[in-house]
């Protein structure tokens, strides 16, 4: 499970990224409905998925 670095704002109508923001992925509240289930609910191998990812120390290293 790759992890990357989001910004997420909410209530904004115009949000322009520049080239150099790359390093950091950006959306609007409306895209990230797209990044999960509509019901927003992990399953309980998923929240275990996640929680090894997010313990493993080289999954940081390059964040």
């Amino acid at each position: 499970m790759p992890v990357e670095p989001v910004l997420v704002f909410a209530g904004v109508t115009d949000l322009k990224v520049v080239a150099t923001q790359l390093s950091v992925r950006v959306y609007q509240e409306r895209q990230v409905a797209s990044l999960a289930p509509p019901s927003g609910v992990l399953t309980p191998e998923q929240v275990e998925q996640v929680y090894n990812v997010a313990r493993h120390r080289q999954a940081w290293r390059l964040a």
